[in-house]
């Protein structure tokens, strides 16, 4: 993959003065004054072409400042940022001159970023009816509100056609008509394969918008992953900071901002990168297993049959073990995933397959109904097979179609989903099979069609 953006090692030092005097003696005096304070402090993130990347984090966190400098807005104080391509900063009034009209500010910005006289009246009307402010775009700035401020510097920002789109809560102010437009037009960008930095305190659009997630915690960097892996931390995280005193917070605050970088221990899960300073984020890692009653078949496009949910050797390769359907007695949580335990037999014990990601299966819950003895009449459609909801490797004969009008003689029943599914011997027959309910017809059912 072709990298995009590159931060290594990076900081942002500013100073906090305790009054006006002190900043003043601050710049005429060779002796330091002022307390040091770090925005950004060791960010290490890199970003594919065609990643959307998420910055989260409560306020304070450096997702700004970060968002600032990958656009060029704000040098580092140190560590190295590298962009491949032109950056556009979408955020409220951002590069924006509150003194010109918003004519005027278009032409300022595009002229900054290299266009030429006759390329901005090209790109002009574009930009004035993306947003949408025709009748004010030849009034001064200073008297926008800030959702127009907003949709001003968004509507520069998505016409000149950048490489790389920063987008800082520009879509949390305005009305919801435009913030729909402009969500548009990103996906518009997204399916382009440019890479994206959406900076948002919306949990909802973060999920329904990004990739990938960067979690900062007071400027550094807490968790990098998918949005599946980082969202749930960063959940628990809030519901355990809205909890927090003042007092609290503010003891938490000091212990991160004080704790040394170069102590900091990052450990890989799967395609998480999380900062271990907390055994409950540890502990996620871990997994316990779950009894389940399911019924599963792999999918076509299962990869790997693992022999735990937190093994990477030993696997086994999918294709053979295909069309049939398999008996899952456990289930586990890894890296945020859930796993079932495939097994031949109705049981955890016996016939065990191996551990195969559940979203890599279809499967429906196995309960048991009754073993109660029923005779039926079978209506001469669809199979039977050696186990409940049958893959076609178990499929007993071709089809029931020169069966029709046997009896079957049944001595259990299962529910597989919301399905009925009887199991029994067909008149003529010695080896017991599994048939759909809407394959049989009871003694007491005299009007009844192959379903």
């Amino acid at each position: 993959m072709t990298k995009t953006i590159i931060t290594r090692n990076v900081s942002k030092k500013y100073k906090m003065y305790s009054s006006q005097k002190e900043r003043i003696t601050d710049l005429l005096s060779p002796r330091g004054h002022g307390k040091p304070f770090y925005a950004l402090n060791g960010v290490n993130f890199e970003a594919d072409k065609g990643d959307v990347v998420g910055f989260i984090g409560i306020n304070g966190s450096g997702k700004s400042t970060l968002s600032n400098i990958i656009a060029g807005i704000v040098p580092e104080s140190g560590g190295e940022v590298l962009v491949n391509g032109q950056t556009a900063l979408i955020a409220v009034a951002a590069g924006l001159d509150e003194d010109l009209t918003g004519r005027d500010n278009i032409e300022l910005k595009c002229l900054m970023l290299g266009f030429s006289k006759p390329e901005i009246k090209e790109l002009e009307p574009h930009i004035i009816e993306f947003s949408e402010l025709e009748n004010f775009i030849d009034m001064p700035v200073k008297s926008y509100s800030s959702g127009m401020k907003s949709r001003l510097g968004f509507a520069i920002s998505v016409n000149v056609d950048p490489d790389v789109v920063i987008i800082d809560e520009a879509l949390s102010v305005g009305d919801k008509a435009f913030a729909e437009k402009s969500l548009q037009k990103m996906m518009e960008f997204k399916h382009q394969g440019k890479t994206i930095i959406f900076v948002s305190h919306s949990i909802r659009q973060v999920k329904n918008f990004c990739d990938k997630i960067l979690w900062l915690e007071f400027g550094r960097v807490k968790a990098f992953g998918e949005v599946k892996d980082v969202i749930p931390l960063y959940e628990a995280f809030l519901t355990k900071w809205q909890s927090m005193t003042r007092e609290e917070r503010n003891h938490y605050r000091q212990k991160v901002m004080q704790r040394d970088t170069g102590t900091d221990h990052y450990k890989q899960y799967g395609n998480l990168l999380l900062l271990e300073d907390e055994e409950t984020l540890e502990g996620s890692h871990t997994y316990s297993i779950r009894p389940v009653s399911r019924l599963a078949h792999l999918k076509g496009d299962s990869t790997e049959i693992y022999e735990s949910p937190d093994s990477d050797e030993n696997t086994k390769p999918p294709q053979k073990y295909k069309n049939k359907v398999y008996y899952v007695k456990r289930e586990s949580t890894y890296h945020f995933e859930n796993y079932y335990l495939l097994s031949t037999k109705p049981s955890a014990r016996d016939g065990v397959v191996g551990w195969i990601r559940s979203e890599e299966t279809s499967s429906h819950a196995h309960t048991f109904v009754e073993h109660d003895k029923k005779t039926f009449t079978l209506l001469g459609g669809g199979f039977a097979a050696s186990e409940p909801w049958g893959g076609q490797k178990q499929y007993i004969h071709e089809s029931l179609e020169h069966h029709a009008g046997r009896t079957f003689q049944v001595d259990e029943t299962v529910l597989v989903g919301s399905n009925i599914w009887y199991r029994g011997i067909i008149e003529g027959e010695e080896t017991p099979v599994w048939i759909h309910q809407d394959h049989v017809i009871g003694e007491d059912e005299t009007d009844r069609s192959d379903g």
